[in-house]
């Protein structure tokens, strides 16, 4: 016999799909930015104004463009997605708190 799904159960799935698409985001920005600016896994700053010697500027121009900021962004909205999960769980156990509280008080 199926019983029907708790809530707490819908949004259990919903924090796991979240989190794990967010994840699945990170880790494909972080293949991209290997298979993109990579050499033998080491970084491969490509188009910088003189290949045989680029200044420092153009490096971490480079390194900023093709690396940091990307990767910088995917993380951050990945703890974006984390953070909004913990607060809407604790958001759902505080009301299911003042709910039974309030059951409580009326059964007195």
């Amino acid at each position: 016999m199926n019983q029907p799904t708790e809530p707490a159960d819908e949004n259990e799935i919903l924090y796991r799909y979240e989190i794990t698409t967010a994840m699945n985001s990170v880790i494909r920005t972080c293949q991209d930015v290997v298979h993109r600016h990579s050499s033998l896994n080491n970084w491969a700053p490509a188009g910088t104004s003189n290949p045989m010697a680029p200044t420092h500027r153009d490096l971490i121009d480079k390194a900023r463009k093709d690396v940091l900021n990307r990767l910088h962004l995917v993380v951050q909205a990945a703890e974006t997605v984390a953070y909004e999960i913990e607060r809407h769980r604790q958001r759902v156990a505080h009301n299911r708190t003042r709910t039974h509280n309030s059951d409580n008080d009326q059964g007195e």
